[in-house]
């Protein structure tokens, strides 16, 4: 543990290289509305090469225009059920599990219960794998995990044309999960709470191309994998 080193927020030691408080969720090191880079340093946002969806087209889900994001799931729901909502808690939209499928299915949608679109679990595959689906119901990335992993959870995540244009390196111990492209460059950082009484992410986008919805449902994925290898 960093000496000094203490969440503004709620006063709890903060690991070295942490962007996040692991207890309260808190960023660390933001400076004028940037997300927090490695050791606490602000990061400027990037741009570069578009992963599925080009930023400059238009994002998959428009009510999900911002960079921070808060995942919370709903207490005392009889399916899993996440509110999404920006950096200030204003809801944007809500991701559900359908209770009878083949196979995991969760459906996104707004605050009018208009579709946004889904998230499939696949089952005859020998590895946790996702398909998302935009709101017209083209497949536009999939989210896969490794078998075997040494160092942290790793997933990676496919286009639609099965090119591999992310990857998944998660610290077990701060419960920060960070998404590089396949250069090695910060993509999108996703954290889980640590004192929750419900399962609660926050999401930072670092790179403006790549699409919210899909580090979102990143987020999905993960959980829904966490619960069932947990039971």
């Amino acid at each position: 543990m960093m000496a000094g080193a203490r969440c503004p927020r709620c006063g709890a030691g903060i690991g070295t290289g942490s962007s996040f408080c692991p207890y309260c969720g808190a960023q660390i090191g933001q400076a004028m509305g940037q997300p927090a880079g490695p050791m606490g340093q602000p990061m400027a946002q990037t741009t570069g090469p578009a992963y599925g969806t080009s930023y400059a087209q238009g994002r998959l889900v428009p009510q999900f225009s911002g960079n921070s994001y808060i995942i919370d799931q709903k207490i005392l729901a009889i399916r899993d059920t996440f509110g999404i909502k920006d950096r200030n808690g204003n809801l944007l939209a809500y991701v559900k599990q359908q209770l009878v499928s083949f196979g995991p299915k969760f459906w996104y949608e707004d605050t009018n219960a208009q579709s946004l679109g889904e998230i499939h679990g696949k089952v005859l595959t020998i590895r946790p794998t996702y398909e998302i689906y935009n709101a017209q119901g083209q497949m536009v990335a999939q989210v896969k995990k490794k078998l075997v992993s040494i160092l942290g959870e790793k997933w990676w995540m496919e286009n639609a044309s099965g090119q591999e244009i992310a990857k998944m390196k998660g610290n077990i111990w701060e419960h920060d999960y960070n998404i590089q492209d396949m250069s090695g460059q910060p993509i999108a950082q996703i954290h889980k709470k640590w004192v929750s009484v419900r399962d609660s992410y926050c999401i930072e986008i670092l790179n403006t191309s790549i699409d919210p919805y899909m580090i979102i449902s990143y987020a999905i994925s993960l959980d829904h994998t966490e619960k069932k290898e947990k039971h």
